[in-house]
């Protein structure tokens, strides 16, 4: 099969913690990498070659120009915020102008050409935990076949839920027994489906997958995260790396 070339961005954190021990105190870091997850899973699959980035490096490392982003058939933004992908480094004197080429419009006028590009959930992603996701009335929301809200969107299930697929002959969802979904997932982004796209699966009425043609390109969204919390125990379903597949390819332009 011909091989994909994908790239991920997002889903890993570096944690700071505080020890108070009596008279004394003390802090430790740790990295933090959910987006194993997603990466091995996706790696099984035989036919996608994977650049990720750390969202603390998207600022050296994702592509600034669009030449170097189109030599991927598909990006992902998974638990990235808006920040991370618009701000550059060394925002200190000296200062040089401009700072750099608007990173979010390079992935507008990327599926505009011709790419696939998909938002995966989480608290950084769409709106997000407290709005800090940032991504409401930017060049990223008018790709996706969703609108997003201004305000905090995500929706805690700590009881667990099942999507509910509608499309079922999708080339997205197709030959996935869905009937025998053996999974939990525990939290989603609340979003508004847009005129004209096509939806895939839902949960209590909001969309949740979810596609659309874009210029060229194709876009969608998948409202829970691919990595914990929120992701429950999808991750470990049989059909988990055959559905990210079956997405990849349909993103790409390939099914």
């Amino acid at each position: 099969m011909e091989k994909m070339n994908v790239l991920y961005v997002g889903d890993s954190e570096i944690v700071v913690s505080k020890y108070l021990v009596g008279a004394d105190s003390f802090e430790q870091a740790n990295f933090n990498d959910n987006s194993r997850f997603f990466r091995e899973a996706v790696a099984r699959l035989g036919f996608v070659e994977m650049t990720h980035i750390n969202p603390h490096d998207v600022p050296l490392q994702f592509p600034g120009t669009i030449d170097e982003l189109t030599r991927f058939d598909v990006v992902i933004f998974s638990d990235v915020g808006y920040n991370s992908i618009v701000f550059y480094p060394g925002l200190k004197p000296p200062y040089e102008y401009p700072l750099g080429p608007n990173r979010i419009n390079l992935v507008k006028e990327f599926v505009e050409r011709g790419g696939g590009f998909i938002m995966i959930g989480g608290y950084l992603s769409f709106s997000g935990f407290n709005a800090i996701g940032g991504y409401h009335n930017t060049a990223i929301e008018e790709i996706l076949p969703v609108e997003i809200l201004p305000y905090d969107d995500r929706v805690e299930k700590t009881d667990g839920f099942v999507f509910n697929i509608v499309e079922r002959d999708h080339p997205v969802t197709t030959g996935i027994p869905w009937d025998k979904t053996e999974f939990t997932l525990c939290g989603y982004n609340k979003l508004t489906l847009r005129d004209g796209a096509t939806l895939i699966a839902e949960y209590d009425g909001d969309p949740f997958i979810a596609c659309r043609q874009w210029g060229n390109g194709r876009t969608a969204v998948f409202a829970s995260d691919c990595a914990p919390h929120w992701v429950g125990d999808f991750k470990d379903w049989e059909y988990y790396p055959q559905f990210w597949g079956q997405m990849i390819k349909w993103l790409a332009g390939k099914a």
